[in-house]
Formats: C-alpha cells, structure tokens, sequence
C-alpha cells in the first residue's frame, strides 16, 4: 500500500483542526443561545420567597386575634373568627401568622376560604410609613373565580385580618408574583395601599381590641 502524500496528511491535518475549532464554535454559539432562552426566565422569577425561619418563639405569649372571612349567609360580605397567635415581637412575623390562618381557611362552616387553591404567601415587610406589603404568588390572581364582591372579600379578608390586629400599620399593600397588579382578577383596584373597611363586616365595633 502507498503511503499518502506528505501535502495530503497537512490537508488532512489542517481540516481536522478546522473541524474542532468549528464545533467548539457550535458549542459556545448553542450555550449562548440556551443562556438567551433561560434569560427570561430568571427575570420572571418572583424576587420573594417564602421565609423558612419561625414566626415566633417558645416565650412568646398567645394572642387572641379576629380574623375576618367570607360569610356563608348574606348579611354582610365577611364575618370574623376568633382564633391564636403568638405575640412575637417581629411585627411581620404577626403579620405572617395572621395571613397563615387566612390562608389556611375558616374553622366556622358558616364561614368560607378567602384564599384560592394552591396561592402562596411569598413575603412581608413594612415600609417606614406603616404600609405593610404582602406578596402572594400569582395563583391568588390565576386561580380566583372572579367578580365584585368574590375578590372584594379576598382582598377585605386580608386586609382587615391585617389592620384590626396590628396596631403599628394603617395600611396594607397587595403585590402579586413581587410585582405591582392593577386589580386582583379583573375588577376591584390593587394600585394603592388599602385601609381597614369593617363596613362589609359583622365588626364596626373598632379596631386595634387586642
């Protein structure tokens, strides 16, 4: 067999180099592109999480608090339940055991869930003005029915359960996905902090009886 030609072996050579340079360019133009695609994705993402630290400590005393759901009969939009915290000196800690509840749901069969199916509380923390902002995932937007009154008490359930047991805030701020929304499901306006309306309530008594 005839050896092969010294200029056919550079050839080779050199179209072998060419070749790796090649994919090593494929590859670096591939994992730019998956980066690109990716990009949108690390924006979209809600910049809050759910704290895993406790909301209260072993010395904290209980604290008898109202939380306010929506009514089964038609009397008024929400009714209260009378339910226990614990009096942690953080005040977004209170605020994170008070929204726990309402998230979690009446114990009351005259009373309903306020919160939709699988919407999570991703943070809280108040600004030095007193307005305390809460940050839902966005199923409680999602995953809401609807309507006037439907997302007037989801809205009221929170923002009342909030201000009538935490006397250092006179506001309450909903943000949905870490992000500012214009209503909650397509009606009633979340662009402003919101004040305590105890007039869809059984509870006009006053606030702040804790």
């Amino acid at each position: 067999m005839s050896a092969i030609p010294r200029h056919l072996k550079i050839g080779l050579v050199l179209i072998g180099i060419a070749g790796v340079v090649s994919f090593g360019y494929f590859e670096n133009v591939v994992g730019r592109i998956r980066s690109m695609v990716r990009e949108p994705e690390k924006e979209a993402a809600n910049p809050f999480v759910a704290s895993t630290e406790p909301l209260f400590s072993s010395a904290d005393p209980p604290l008898a608090v109202k939380v306010f759901f929506p009514s089964v009969s038609g009397s008024s939009i929400l009714s209260s339940e009378q339910r226990t915290i614990f009096k942690s000196s953080e005040l977004t800690n209170r605020a994170k055991q008070l929204l726990k509840l309402v998230i979690d749901g009446p114990l009351s069969k005259e009373l309903l869930g306020a919160i939709p199916k699988d919407a999570k509380l991703q943070e809280v923390f108040v600004s030095n003005d007193g307005v305390l902002f809460v940050d839902f995932s966005s199923a409680i937007s999602v995953n809401h029915p609807g309507g006037i009154l439907n997302e007037q008490a989801t809205i009221y359930s929170i923002v009342d359960s909030l201000l009538y047991n935490l006397p250092e805030v006179h506001q309450v701020k909903i943000l949905i996905g870490g992000t500012e929304q214009e209503t909650l499901a397509g009606h009633c306006l979340l662009l402003l902090p919101l004040d305590m309306d105890l007039s869809i309530t059984g509870d006009e008594e006053g606030a702040h009886a804790n």
